[in-house]
């Protein structure tokens, strides 16, 4: 289980150095590192703490079912920290459609 990210410093770091991936649901930051992490972001443009919440719901069981280390980056497989940041479109999708585009996002094409 990745450990979760929450110092200021380590987030400033994944935002500069990390590789970004932009996709219609949400951004997905990925930093090869020594160990696992992940962190889940949703501003307050998405809305009021029910959608904010869900949407963070959706992207941690989305990281869950995917294997974002695979698709980092080439060679032997390391730590990955990984910041998901949910965008506006996220609110009306459901957690297939979340899944779907993480693995496109980390992949290149759809999981099954």
């Amino acid at each position: 289980m990745p450990r979760p990210l929450r110092s200021r410093r380590d987030f400033a770091l994944v935002y500069a150095e990390a590789e970004k991936r932009v996709g219609r649901l949400f951004v997905l930051y990925l930093l090869a590192a020594e160990a696992d992490a992940t962190a889940v972001v949703a501003s307050r443009k998405l809305g009021k703490a029910v959608r904010r919440n869900r949407a963070k719901r959706l992207l941690r069981e989305a990281l869950r079912a995917v294997d974002v280390r695979a698709g980092g980056s080439p060679g032997p497989r390391r730590g990955m920290w990984v910041v998901a940041v949910a965008r506006r479109g996220i609110i009306g999708a459901g957690f297939q459609e979340v899944r779907r585009e993480l693995a496109q996002l980390v992949f290149g094409r759809d999981a099954t």
